[in-house]
């Protein structure tokens, strides 16, 4: 695991990087440069709430006046439903976004592809997140990788949009097409992500398609083990 400090430091170095090289959007001709850091996103290769002090005391540096500065809204932690850790963090005084990777509406198919499903299933991970939100009257996001020809359907839509229907306003799906791997999984077409998110709408969830970046390096999300695998097995 990272210390806090390691945490911090990731931060301090592409602060320091921004402000001596700006960043533009790619595709968005006028856009102003970004030359500071505005959202920090905790998710990635790693559980961070298996991390949960170390990641707490990261946020509580990153959020004082005396360190970071940087506001508890434009914070997110990401997880893959531990729940005990999940009504841990609902009682916090720091209250960050959180996000919970998804990706299947079933226990049978999330189970396929996330074993913490088998100890945590869908039920009591949706539990936990409605005592999330009792606590904090925060929106909670929901992770969906779209898997062409496997979590896309309509049929899966419909299950989805029932499953997080409860929770109304709160719940929010941030639609992800997979980005392309050495796996054999697709994403789906515009025509098949837009349907999908239609059906999403009909229950009342709201929900948006994450713009992918880092895909023309080989760098999105996946594609940097990716990589490194292709590099080892050479």
């Amino acid at each position: 695991h990272l210390s806090a400090g390691e945490i911090v430091a990731q931060v301090l170095f592409f602060a320091r990087e921004l402000r001596a090289d700006p960043w533009t959007a790619a595709g968005l001709p006028g856009s102003a440069p970004i030359d500071h850091i505005t959202n920090i996103v905790l998710m990635g290769m790693g559980e961070p709430l298996h991390n949960y002090d170390n990641v707490l005391q990261a946020l509580r540096i990153l959020n004082s006046a005396d360190g970071f500065n940087l506001g508890a809204r434009h914070m997110t932690v990401s997880t893959v439903g531990l729940v005990p850790a999940i009504r841990k963090l609902s009682q916090e005084p720091l209250q960050v976004n959180l996000a919970i990777s998804l990706h299947a509406p079933t226990n049978e198919l999330r189970g396929q592809t996330m074993p913490v499903n088998r100890k945590y299933p869908l039920q009591e991970l949706l539990t936990a997140c409605q005592d999330y939100i009792a606590g904090t009257k925060r929106q909670v996001t929901f992770e969906y990788v779209l898997l062409s020809g496997v979590n896309d359907t309509a049929g899966y839509a419909h299950q989805l949009g029932e499953l997080l229907a409860p929770l109304k306003q709160y719940a929010h799906v941030n639609c992800i097409p997979v980005n392309a791997t050495s796996a054999s999984y697709k994403a789906p077409g515009p025509e098949a992500i837009r349907a999908f998110r239609d059906i999403l709408f009909e229950h009342g969830v709201s929900n948006s398609v994450r713009a992918e970046r880092g895909d023309d390096i080989a760098a999105a999300c996946g594609q940097l083990r990716t990589r490194f695998e292709k590099k080892r097995q050479a």
